[in-house]
């Protein structure tokens, strides 16, 4: 059953990301997953959390906004069939830098406040997240300070 799930893995969302030029699709694609992930844990997602990540995807990752649209669509696809975030981390902690991993999970507060509802499962959800990234408690727990303007 995990070959058949890699396999589909490989063949729709590698294939995708691969048609794409940037070099950095994979990760731009692990981290709006990951994000996505945050803004369903509640079971809403909110216009403001969407409008969060939108800013996010555009901002930090210097994505035009047709190019966070699209991306944020195909990470929906990627949810839907995604068993594990262990692929998505995994990508993320081969190409990243540990700062940027620790920005990764700013990012997903950022997600978490946007609707200035926070969620036992949208926190639950970042360690777990922070936990795969090996990013620090400290470090956790700086991010959501501010991520929440403390």
């Amino acid at each position: 059953m995990l070959s058949n799930l890699k396999q589909f893995f490989d063949k729709h969302v590698m294939a995708q990301v691969e048609e794409k030029s940037s070099p950095d699709t994979a990760i731009d694609l692990a981290a709006a997953v990951l994000m996505l992930e945050i803004s369903r844990a509640d079971s809403d997602i909110g216009s403001e959390e969407r409008q969060t990540m939108d800013s996010i995807l555009v901002s930090h990752f210097q994505l035009s906004a047709e190019e966070a649209s699209d991306l944020l669509v195909l990470a929906e696809k990627e949810v839907d069939h995604s068993v594990s975030l262990h692929a998505f981390t995994r990508s993320l902690n081969e190409k990243m830098s540990q700062e940027d991993k620790i920005k990764i999970i700013e990012h997903l507060w950022q997600v978490a406040f946007a609707d200035a509802v926070l969620d036992k499962y949208e926190e639950y959800y970042i360690r777990k997240i922070a936990d795969l990234l090996y990013v620090s408690h400290k470090d956790y727990i700086q991010a959501k300070h501010r991520a929440s303007g403390d």
